[in-house]
């Protein structure tokens, strides 16, 4: 039979995530213990647990001792085994619905017991997500609810951040970010990450990259895939509404839109009679899509972010999509203006 009496520290996950650490003491096939949780969210509670071990499998019912003010806790039962690494993995369930997985690993000054002949832990596969935002208009309070939703699920990591000011790049704690935020003004880059250790001693992370020119990704890893997801498809939510639809729609077809102009421009050429108008045209033609590209990209930075503003005004929000409009319709007219002087004679 396996001793199982030691300490105790890993992760759960499932409906709660967070850091657990579990002392258990044994008598034969009893067991008995103290389980501590600290909750992502909610914060730190205690269980007292009772239980029974069948060779390398432990069954445990654990009831609250301590809950946070507020927080309702229900009566846990824990199933796992000792696998060959001298971990113990399984699952467990709450009388309130909340159920999950969790991994400990032996935290004692002698582990010598739990030893096994095999190569150290290593995780079956790391799971990471990457998703492209488009055109985006940020203010200081969109700053700051992504900062905080971004430590949501983590308990000791810190979100660092990066930014370009005056041609150089700097790097701070979130914290002392937020402090001077109303100090920085305008920017068109922004980089958050996150990281602390998982099982294994892998880190789990989240970079938010925000760029004037390419595309703008949110990057989360992480071993377990689920919450790797769960993650990144919440912060893309967070993002969406914020995006510039008409600017991102431009960039992310523009090669396409391009291409109609292009067709539409062969279909009306054979109304002008000379060559050297067709030539003229063409040419024209060509310039203007070719202007219409590269104003966009100058004068309406994929990313834009607004620091010294906290609740923007209409125009504010709403100027990259009139420019774009004004750009796009400038272009047409001097396009048609232009085929109404070369076919005109001839009509």
């Amino acid at each position: 039979m396996k001793q199982f009496a030691n300490k105790w520290a890993g992760r759960i996950f499932g409906t709660n995530t967070g850091n657990v650490f579990l002392a258990l003491d044994q008598k034969g096939n009893s067991i008995k213990g103290r389980f501590r949780i600290m909750d992502s969210i909610f914060g730190v509670s205690v269980y007292q647990c009772e239980g029974s071990v069948d060779n390398e499998r432990l069954m445990m019912d654990c009831t609250p001792e301590y809950a946070p003010e507020g927080v309702e806790l229900g009566n846990v039962k824990i199933s796992g085994s000792l696998n060959r690494d001298g971990n113990i993995r399984g699952d467990w369930e709450s009388t309130i619905g909340t159920a999950g997985t969790f991994e400990l690993l032996p935290h004692s000054s002698n582990d010598s017991q739990f030893a096994v002949e095999s190569k150290p832990g290593n995780p079956e596969q790391i799971h990471n997500k990457t998703l492209q935002v488009g055109s985006l208009r940020l203010f200081k309070e969109d700053v700051v609810q992504i900062i905080n939703f971004m430590k949501k699920d983590f308990t000791a990591g810190r979100v660092i951040v990066t930014y370009a000011q005056r041609g150089s790049e700097l790097t701070k704690y979130a914290d002392d970010f937020l402090e001077k935020i109303d100090n920085i003004g305008t920017l068109n880059y922004l980089k958050l990450v996150i990281q602390e250790p998982e099982a294994y001693g892998i880190n789990r992370v989240i970079v938010i990259e925000f760029v004037q020119s390419g595309a703008s990704e949110i990057r989360v890893s992480g071993i377990n895939e689920s919450w790797v997801l769960g993650k990144a498809e919440s912060l893309y939510q967070i993002l969406r509404p914020k995006q510039n639809s008409l600017v991102t729609t431009y960039r992310k077809y523009g090669l396409n839109l391009n291409a109609v102009i292009f067709i539409a421009m062969l279909i009306v050429i054979p109304d002008i009679e000379k060559w050297q108008d067709r030539t003229l045209f063409v040419v024209v033609v060509f310039v203007l899509l070719s202007f219409l590209l590269f104003v966009h990209n100058k004068l309406i930075p994929n990313t834009a972010i607004y620091l010294e503003q906290s609740r923007p005004g209409v125009f504010k929000r709403a100027w990259p999509s009139i420019l774009s409009w004004l750009i796009a319709a400038s272009s047409s007219i001097v396009a048609a203006y232009l085929y109404s002087l070369l076919a005109g004679p001839s009509s």
